[in-house]
C-alpha cells in the first residue's frame, strides 16, 4: 500500500491531535495542515479510508480512528 507525502502528514497530523486523548475533528486537522476546508480535508480522509488507514463513523465529529496497523 502506497501512500503520498500529504497523505503521510494527514496520518502523522491524525496521530499527534489523537495523542490529547481523543480524535481531531475536520477543523483542527485543516488548521494543523494548512488546508482551507473541510472539503479539503474529506478527500484526504476518504483517501486514508479507502487504503485501509483510517476507519470514520458517519455523521460523529471526532470519529477517525487510525487502524490498528497505523497507531
Amino acid at each position: 500500500m502506497r501512500f503520498t507525502d500529504r497523505q503521510l502528514e494527514v496520518l502523522q497530523a491524525i496521530r499527534q491531535l489523537s495523542a490529547r486523548g481523543y480524535p481531531p475533528t475536520y477543523r483542527e486537522l485543516s488548521a494543523a495542515l494548512g488546508i482551507r476546508s473541510n472539503n479539503g480535508v474529506r478527500d484526504h480522509l476518504r483517501a486514508l479510508e479507502n487504503k485501509g488507514a483510517i476507519t470514520r463513523a458517519p455523521g460523529l465529529a471526532r470519529s477517525i480512528v487510525l487502524t490498528e496497523i497505523f497507531r
